[in-house]
């Protein structure tokens, strides 16, 4: 027999399932916005942009105002707060050092003094002497020098200090450069969000998992009620590759195509019902055949299906959660009294369905009760799987009155969304 996939949890393990129609449907629209803050809203924000990116007049790296003393010496540059230099141009282009990404110039100051400068050339400003600049505003800094300049230590007046003319400079951008930058910006940011909705949305409406805080996915079970009658149909739930499996009180989650399989052919063609009146009808109908009886035929099979249905129909919002937990608790306890154990309602539910199998014409019924039977010994062997949950749970309900968790506490702390492949 092939192996059979055995899941503790969904599919969808974190959430990110990829719906590909939608991508490629929001894929425009995304576009869209993102060219619309581009075109739109780019040229409106841009010298709010400029004016916060620009250095403050006479900062350290910006042009030196006429009002700022040129510094001749050491001293000059220790006594000054800010100062420039006159620089000739041939020390710009050739008296460099590298270190790192950084390029350092070696200057010598009208003192004869010569001296590291960290120089941005942008705002270095010509003179009237052909060859001759202006430097940035500086500052007389302490450092640590790298070893790429103490190379030159012998030739230097100071290491342990370096003319900083480049301070906070960073480049501001062109206004188309701006806008194209922020319209890339803005399309992840609009991909970010749409995928959060995206989420929220899906999450909200049952279609997948929470991504992160897994344990508040609203079709897991709420008490231990629940979390026992979502054993009950662990074997169902588990029998069907569209299916995720136990503990989830629906078996799967809510995507379209679970959702229109489950109204339209499971609950519509095979049982008949359309709407919550006609299925409350099918599910009493099978739980009050058994009902005060005992040894009755095929009970688990049949008390088994009701308690199925019931999470099929809570899928399909034709019940609510309060119909749902009252119908669980009076199945629930008429299974409890039918057996004494999830053993003899297995075997009265696999009975059941290889009796249902043959009489429905499949030939080979006997095929179909193993396949299921050995999901049931998978499950079983699993110590922290559906019939972990003591068979002798309280299930009273009450509405209005918070219902136990005991059993629902220890599943969930265990309870991890990962696939399990069991030969």
């Amino acid at each position: 027999m092939s192996s059979t996939r055995y899941k503790i949890s969904n599919r969808n393990i974190y959430g990110f399932k990829i719906n590909l129609p939608q991508t490629i449907l929001l894929l425009p629209v995304m576009m869209a916005l993102a060219l619309l803050v581009e075109f739109a809203l780019g040229p409106i924000l841009y010298p709010f942009y400029q004016k916060e990116a620009a250095l403050e007049e006479n900062a350290v790296g910006n042009e030196a105002g006429q009002d700022i003393p040129v510094a001749s010496s050491i001293a000059d540059m220790e006594t000054l707060g800010a100062f420039t230099l006159i620089v000739k141009g041939v020390v710009i282009n050739n008296d460099t050092v590298r270190s790192g990404n950084e390029i350092y110039h070696r200057v010598q100051l009208p003192s004869g003094e010569k001296v590291i400068a960290h120089i941005n050339k942008k705002a270095i400003q010509d003179t009237d002497e052909p060859g001759v600049y202006r430097m940035p505003a500086g500052t007389w800094k302490e450092w640590d020098p790298p070893a790429e300049v103490m190379i030159f230590e012998d030739f230097l007046a100071s290491t342990d200090h370096y003319v900083d003319m480049y301070g906070d400079y960073m480049p501001v951008l062109t206004e188309d450069s701006y806008t194209r930058a922020l319209g890339m910006k803005a399309s992840v940011w609009i991909y970010v969000i749409i995928l959060l909705l995206y989420r929220t949305i899906g999450v909200r409406r049952w279609r997948f998992a929470p991504a992160l805080f897994w344990k508040r996915d609203p079709l897991l079970p709420r008490n231990d009620l629940e979390c026992w009658c979502a054993s009950t149909f662990a074997i169902w739930a588990h029998s069907f590759d569209m299916l995720e499996g136990w503990p989830l009180i629906t078996g799967a989650h809510g995507s379209r195509k679970v959702v229109s399989n489950f109204r339209n052919v499971s609950l519509g063609q095979q049982w008949g019902i359309r709407n919550r009146q006609e299925g409350l009808a099918t599910v009493h109908e099978l739980v009050e055949k058994h009902a005060g009886q005992l040894d009755t035929m095929y009970a688990g099979w049949d008390l088994c299906r009701a308690t199925q249905l019931l999470g099929m129909m809570y899928l399909v919002k034709m019940i609510d959660r309060e119909e749902l937990d009252r119908e669980f608790s009076r199945t629930g306890k008429i299974l409890q009294q039918h057996f004494h154990s999830w053993d003899e309602m297995a075997e009265s539910y696999l009975s059941g369905y290889e009796a249902w199998c043959a009489r429905t014409g499949q030939s080979d019924a006997a095929q179909y009760a193993a396949r299921r039977r050995a999901i049931y010994m998978r499950l079983k062997a699993n110590p922290d799987g559906p019939y972990s949950v003591p068979w002798q749970t309280d299930l009273n309900w009450t509405p209005g009155v918070k219902a136990q968790r005991t059993a629902l506490n220890r599943v969930l702390f265990r309870y991890r969304p990962v696939k399990f492949n069991i030969t």
